[in-house]
């Protein structure tokens, strides 16, 4: 969700250093309250039926899309905040934010106020300092469905090569709150890291699933190999525990990926009880796109991109053409504070309008209805919450939706 970190500002020369899954950082973890002990007598799990591939016909738009009439909407500031790549909502209210490349997890509490101190120091917890400033940094945030029982909180943050300061791995993370801070890092799994399209979104699907949206640049994939291969380019999904389900749609082939064939899927949402989603796409030249995410489907990179079709690619919901604005953060709204919005998907373009609502009907999600600007400063990431409010960010502030 950090599209418009693409220029490269040497601040100060200090020494990168990252972690690896061998690391001792991997072994700091909590004892999990959902571990289960297993005897050497018992026998293995039988192996869950795999999820079929979706088969909603989707019809693009292209272009230009329909617009709604929508009340006016304000942003109204609610702190200011160093490059707040990602939001989640916290169940009693707190609003929890990242700094891209300070490194921390803040806390807005309910009142409004900034915790003067951080939830945790992700740069600290894994030695990360950055010395070059590109597609790397502290970005997503999400918080376990079962938050009040096991305090469980998951991060994703790229770690820059010792040698170049440029990103090199992403890391998926998982820490425990403990009398109100972020203890325990464990390192779930990683990702292969490069300059540009990686990793910047963590979320919980109506399943209980963790999906990351995990991004590739590049014209072809490795020799020899196919979009199957490796983890990047793809919507991976994962148990708590960073673990392949046993039953994502690619079985052996790919066990952590749910839908393939992405450059830079930034963030993804899901309509209410649904294996469907929604996510923006950022193109290589031009074509950004609005895809409607299903298991097992191939959405088209490097190969091809936009909307004209392609044999055994599912083309967007929307093709921005020309216009290069870079979807980035996303939510669907079921709240009943702005009954205007509700039901439909907020997205932030990250060098467009800012926020867009995004009417798609769920029993026919294969259209995008309208598209519709509602504020300019959503241009990082947006979040519902508890409440029923709009929180939203741009790189200097975290703001809150206002009617009229």
């Amino acid at each position: 969700m950090v599209r418009s970190a693409l220029v490269a500002a040497a601040l100060v020369t200090v020494i990168a250093a990252g972690c690896s899954e061998s690391t001792a950082s991997e072994a700091t973890d909590e004892t999990s309250p959902t571990a289960t002990e297993t005897t050497r007598s018992a026998p293995p799990p039988p192996t869950p039926a795999r999820i079929a591939r979706g088969t909603v016909r989707v019809t693009p738009v292209r272009g230009t899309a329909p617009k709604e009439q929508l009340p006016p909407f304000r942003a109204s500031r609610i702190a200011s905040a160093n490059y707040p790549a990602g939001l989640a909502a916290a169940p009693d209210g707190r609003i929890f934010y990242s700094e891209l490349w300070g490194g921390n997890v803040r806390v807005i509490r309910p009142d409004g106020t900034v915790d003067p101190t951080p939830w945790a120091d992700v740069n600290a917890d894994f030695r990360i300092r950055w010395t070059r400033y590109y597609h790397g940094g502290l970005s997503g945030i999400a918080f376990d469905p079962e938050f009040a029982r096991n305090r469980f909180v998951y991060v994703v943050t790229q770690i820059p090569h010792k040698r170049t300061g440029l990103p090199s791995r992403t890391l998926i993370l998982r820490y425990k709150e403990v009398n109100g801070r972020g203890r325990s890092p464990r390192v779930l799994f990683t990702i292969p890291a490069s300059i540009f399209d990686n990793t910047y979104s963590v979320v919980f699907g109506p399943d209980g699933m963790l999906y990351v949206p995990s991004g590739f640049l590049g014209s072809r994939w490795p020799e020899g190999k196919d979009e199957l291969h490796g983890l990047r380019g793809k919507i991976l999904r994962v148990t708590r525990d960073g673990k392949p389900p046993g039953d994502n749609p690619y079985g052996g082939k790919a066990p952590r990926a749910w839908a393939t064939g992405f450059k830079n899927a930034f963030d993804i949402a899901f309509f209410p009880d649904s294996a469907n989603a929604v996510a923006g796409e950022s193109g290589p030249e031009a074509h950004d796109e609005i895809n409607l995410i299903q298991p097992g489907n191939h959405y088209g990179y490097p190969q091809h991109q936009g909307a004209a079709p392609a044999r055994g690619v599912t083309p967007p919901l929307f093709d921005y053409g020309e216009n290069r604005t870079s979807p980035v953060g996303i939510a669907y709204y079921s709240g009943t504070r702005h009954a205007a919005l509700r039901g439909r998907f907020l997205m932030c373009e990250n060098h467009g309008s800012g926020m867009y609502a995004l009417r798609i009907d769920p029993a026919r999600p294969g259209r995008l209805l309208a598209m519709t600007p509602v504020v300019p400063e959503c241009t990082l990431d947006v979040v519902q919450m508890s409440n029923g409010s709009i929180v939203f960010s741009d790189s200097g502030a975290i703001y809150r939706l206002q009617q009229g």
